[in-house]
């Protein structure tokens, strides 16, 4: 019988919180750690009164029952956090973007790779099964654009292009590879330098991407148009409609069951329980940060 995974998750703000409630169903979260935000760590004791409650890292890295770090806590803190979790003999699970830079995330492969961990970083859009089902289009019909929407509200406390952009970056180069160039079209400030911008990225000849994010949207929608050799597609929110030429309407083929969050919690136990240790997410990581960087500001 295999002993379920003894997990610790750092962080215990919005995100942090979601990742308790779904590592909680697939293993056991044995401690979080918390700033010491009085109304972070009334919720855990309200809703996971078993879980161990702490403000000291060092705890979690000197408890050897503990198997792997989940960190979710502000970009800035990810490579100090992770590599420490790493030096500690955890495998670490972390949020994107790995960290600030690509020497950065370089270092913590390599410190994972020597100590035969897991180094996995949370693209979650990646595991949305609706994705799935766009890569399976892909391999049959051959995307030759794609556009990218994105209107949400906030948050204004982290580089647009590191948290938000990150994860269409992350669809594009799981998709087509990486795009031989990137051009920002438009950007606007309201709070910070970059709230709301356009961008295409270049595959070759005869395929490109758009992605235009905005986080000063009234109103939250992410939306992705797909065309392909033979059709059009529409990805909006968990359903993929694909327009009938026909009918001149768009009909619903596919809507996803499961919350992707959950689906990447899991193949993360996965991947640690069957001591497949993988950096391949984390090597995507690293291209990503290195297109960021690519992008003129």
């Amino acid at each position: 019988m295999t002993l379920m995974k003894q997990i610790a998750i750092i962080g215990m703000g919005r995100w942090g919180k979601n990742l308790v409630r779904d590592f909680s169903k697939l293993s056991k979260v044995k401690t979080c750690v918390t700033t010491g935000n009085r109304k972070n760590m009334m919720w855990l004791q309200k809703n996971y009164p078993n879980i161990d409650l702490t403000t000291d890292i060092n705890q979690v890295l000197n408890d050897s029952d503990i198997d792997a770090v989940v960190i979710a806590t502000p970009i800035k803190s990810h490579f100090t956090i992770a590599r420490k979790s790493l030096e500690s003999k955890k495998h670490v699970f972390v949020e994107k973007p790995l960290t600030k830079t690509v020497d950065q995330a370089e270092k913590l492969i390599d410190i994972a790779k020597r100590n035969k961990l897991c180094l996995f970083v949370g693209h979650v859009f990646l595991y949305n099964e609706i994705f799935q089902k766009i890569k399976k289009i892909h391999k049959n019909e051959s995307i030759k654009h794609a556009n990218f929407e994105w209107k949400k509200l906030g948050t204004f406390d982290e580089d647009i292009f590191e948290n938000l952009l990150s994860h269409d970056l992350s669809l594009n180069l799981e998709l087509f590879g990486m795009p031989k160039k990137i051009q920002l079209n438009s950007k606007y400030s309201l709070l910070t330098p970059i709230d709301r911008f356009s961008l295409e990225l270049f595959f070759g000849k005869t395929r490109r991407s758009e992605i235009t994010i905005d986080r000063t949207s009234h109103y939250k929608k992410k939306t992705v148009m797909i065309t392909t050799r033979k059709n059009y597609y529409i990805w909006d929110n968990d359903e993929l409609l694909k327009f009938d030429k026909k009918t001149e309407t768009y009909k619903k083929i596919f809507q996803s069951k499961n919350m992707p969050l959950y689906l990447e919690c899991k193949e993360f136990i996965r991947i640690i329980s069957a001591k497949n240790y993988s950096v391949d997410s984390a090597i995507l990581a690293k291209k990503i940060s290195s297109l960021i960087l690519k992008i003129p500001k």
